[in-house]
């Protein structure tokens, strides 16, 4: 039984050498196209740590009515701490505004006025691992339903254009990758037939001594797989190439720079022996049918 699997196996390596040509073409092409998918996928994850970075900045002020008491404002703020996609909330106290009040102009309040005519408030944050585009509107609106709840501080405007650029940005990446791998499996299935067309006589003699279809069809899966794996390591090399200039040319306007994600690149190769496996599965199922 071992020897039979090694057999198959060796059968599957000998098919890549005997077509060579047609094989490694179809992988430079491949590693190619891929090695911009793993670019933008490893761009994306980057990406996406300094989008939490900037959602765990989102934050909203909220003032209350000034003729509530502070334990009444914190009642409100537990009902804020409630809301689905509210992280935190913290209140503010009269006494607290009136110390910022102080800090930044210089002024006492008391002194002035002799009363401190400051509402409470709360500062709140919001969740940032939100995995679909962030919506700050509907806790806007849910916050001002709550009794007492004058007004409403927050930048919509700056949350709004991170977002749809945010999504945009995975919109486009997404497409791009479906489209290359599509075009990947079509290119093994088409060099899987190449191979199995060149031997197609040796199949049928196999087949006239009572070789099974799984025993045909084993080498030409080892050999689909072996493509998509090759492709998917030099699309990863040409990728770290892409992030290595990339970060030469950042460095010369930003501080920031792109980071390579290990786990990004074999979830990748994981895929791409995966969908390799599958488009030689069927290649050779049409011929034996």
């Amino acid at each position: 039984m071992m020897e039979t699997f090694l057999y198959l196996i060796a059968e599957g390596f000998k098919n890549l050498w005997r077509e060579k040509l047609s094989v490694f073409a179809s992988i430079f092409a491949i590693s190619i196209a891929m090695s911009f998918v793993v670019f933008g996928g490893i761009t994306g994850q980057d990406f996406s740590r300094i989008i939490k970075v900037a959602r765990s900045q989102y934050e909203l002020q909220v003032f209350f009515s000034p003729v509530i008491s502070d334990s009444e404002a914190s009642r409100h703020v537990d009902e804020i701490i409630k809301i689905r996609g509210v992280k935190s909330a913290n209140l503010v106290t009269k006494q607290e505004a009136a110390e910022i009040f102080e800090r930044e102009f210089g002024e006492n309040l008391f002194d002035l006025l002799r009363e401190n005519p400051l509402p409470s408030s709360c500062v709140v944050k919001f969740d940032e691992n939100v995995k679909k585009k962030f919506d700050v509107h509907p806790i806007v609106n849910q916050i001002k339903m709550i009794k007492d709840v004058e007004e409403v501080r927050y930048q919509g405007r700056l949350i709004t254009i991170i977002e749809r650029y945010y999504q945009g940005f995975f919109t486009i990446v997404t497409g791009i990758f479906v489209i290359i791998l599509f075009g990947t499996m079509i290119l093994i299935f088409n060099t899987i037939r190449l191979t199995i067309y060149s031997r197609r006589d040796l199949i049928r003699a196999l087949k006239l001594v009572g070789a099974t279809n799984r025993f045909v069809r084993f080498p030409f899966m080892v050999e689909g797989m072996i493509e998509g794996f090759i492709a998917a390591m030099l699309a990863g090399s040409f990728a770290y190439g892409f992030i290595r200039v990339s970060n030469y040319f950042l460095a010369v306007f930003t501080r920031y720079k792109i980071h390579w994600d290990w786990q990004v690149m074999w979830q990748f190769v994981g895929l791409m022996v995966l969908f390799s496996l599958i488009a030689s599965r069927q290649a050779v199922r049409k011929f034996l049918k």
